[in-house]
């Protein structure tokens, strides 16, 4: 009992630390270093000096950056970052809140992750899961067997919300599989199928119009439209899609001819000796509704990007309808449609209380606006910052550029929580990436996030990442060893892919 305490003491101590330095940063920091104070020229009516707001911007960003990355939380330093924003003249109290629940991004994340909750929950991707797996052809081919698993789990996370949820559903069904095909638990092909199951679940940030990413895509888009851009969200999705996908295919091919696994086992796979019984098969009907309602609205916002912009119907879904009112229509009429009990197919209001995540909902807010101001020439940030990378960056060619945001992301993420680092990541180098004109900033965007959540390597890496590293299969000379190649084969997979798709978008 006294170390426990003693232990609890010592972490609230250093967890107090942590807090001061970011409210430091917050609330001191714009009071000690005036305008000019960061830069070489006093002169603060320069373009090029960074301005008071400028500094406030600096501190606000800094200090939720510091409590986020070292406390694991979002809320309160994302929530006392945005009043420090008030509190530093930077905007007015009721700007702020049109500004922060204004946005269209973070009104999407709000309806999406209530109604994603609610298929989840009801049990839908489940029984899409086993399906994947009933597909007749796996039978006496392993390799097949292995990538239809790895693609049933990107398929499955793209739609829900929570990576955490497609690990603990598919890794019992892997437990499955591994005990049917007799893979022994202390083997590297069970542990490698563990670790690609885990990384095919980043399938979850492939689609721009859901998920936590959102919050990294709001911070994207308010930088791009500072700098006179649009975020491209089809562009988003297909190089996002096909670099988790061609990953997942390097990853298996280096499985069976880099590391010379023997997947043997997995040749006596049979979906009838995994003992799913047939009524697991189908959907009921509130699953068929629920899951029905997810596809329409995912179909919905893909064809919005594809029309012609001077059709009527993208006038009329773009811009009469757009991406965020489909979402709410859709949970209003879920929240109206009756059962055959009388019962209404969604609890709207519970699920909005339970589902979304205010954490990610306050820092995504707070982040888009440093963003923003990081961006505009008006606060003279993005000049210093350029002028600090320009012998890293500044004359950097396009593929040195996206090398070094898919490495930098991959390597901090694996050693911090990787939401704030691709936050870092795209407040410093997106502005450069608009600079070069078209799509770049976009597909930059994809790699920073895609390589900024392949975090497996510790505890701290990901909120996910402990289950995984906690099972008995797993040890820490495989995550090491094979788990360190891996995060080396994401990259170099990231980067080619994220080079080619800048040049041909």
């Amino acid at each position: 009992m006294p170390n426990t305490l003693e232990n609890n003491r010592s972490k609230n101590v250093k967890f107090y630390i942590i807090a001061a330095i970011s409210l430091f940063f917050m609330y001191i920091f714009p009071v000690i270093f005036k305008a000019g104070a960061l830069v070489d020229s006093a002169d603060v009516t320069a373009p090029t000096a960074i301005t008071q707001h400028g500094v406030t911007i600096l501190g606000v960003f800094f200090g939720v950056l510091i409590a986020t990355m070292f406390t694991g939380e979002t809320f309160w330093p994302a929530v006392l970052g945005l009043f420090a924003l008030i509190i530093g003249n930077f905007t007015s109290a009721s700007a702020l809140l049109s500004t922060w629940f204004g946005n269209a991004t973070i009104q999407q994340i709000i309806w999406v992750m209530a109604f994603t909750g609610a298929v989840t929950e009801s049990g839908a991707v489940n029984v899409l899961a086993l399906k994947f797996l009933k597909i007749k052809g796996l039978k006496g081919h392993p390799i097949r067997l292995t990538l239809m698993l790895f693609f049933a789990v990107m398929i499955t996370a793209e739609f829900v919300n929570s990576p955490t949820a497609m690990i603990l559903l598919w890794y019992p069904i892997l437990d499955g599989i591994c005990d049917v095909c007799r893979v022994e638990k202390d083997s590297d092909l069970k542990r490698e199928l563990m670790l690609g199951v885990f990384l095919a679940c980043e399938g979850a940030y492939a689609l721009p119009f859901k998920g936590i990413h959102l919050s990294s895509i709001a911070v994207i888009s308010g930088i791009m439209k500072a700098s006179g851009l649009e975020f491209n969200n089809l562009v988003y999705l297909v190089s996002a899609t096909l670099i988790v996908a061609l990953f997942l295919v390097a990853y298996t091919m280096v499985m069976k001819f880099v590391w010379k696994t023997d997947f043997t086992p997995l040749a006596d796979y049979s979906f009838e000796k995994m003992g799913v019984k047939e009524s697991d098969l189908k959907m009921n009907t509130r699953q068929k509704i629920l899951f029905g309602c997810l596809v329409f609205g995912v179909l919905f916002l893909i064809i919005s990007l594809v029309l012609p912009k001077t059709s009527t119907l993208y006038y009329i879904i773009n811009t009469k309808i757009g991406s965020t009112w489909v979402w709410i229509a859709i949970f209003a009429i879920l929240c109206m449609v009756r059962s055959k009990d009388g019962k209404p197919f969604i609890d709207g209001v519970k699920l909005l209380q339970t589902k979304t995540m205010w954490g990610i909902l306050a820092v995504a807010g707070v982040f888009t606006i440093c963003g923003s101001a990081i961006a505009s020439d008006a606060y003279g940030i993005k000049y210093t910052i350029s002028q600090f990378l320009s012998p890293i960056l500044g004359q950097a060619s396009w593929p040195i550029m996206v090398f070094f945001c898919a490495a930098i992301s991959c390597v901090f993420t694996n050693f911090t929580n990787g939401m704030p680092v691709s936050f870092t990541i795209n407040a410093i180098t997106i502005p450069l990436a608009c600079a070069m004109g078209g799509n770049f900033a976009t597909v930059l965007g994809a790699v920073t996030i895609l390589a900024s959540q392949c975090a497996f390597m510790t505890h701290g890496a990901i909120a996910y990442a402990p289950i995984m590293l906690g099972r008995e299969e797993m040890t820490t000379k495989f995550i090491w060893s094979k788990g360190a190649v891996t995060a080396v084969l994401f990259i170099v997979v990231c980067s080619l892919l994220g080079i080619l798709f800048g040049y041909v978008f």
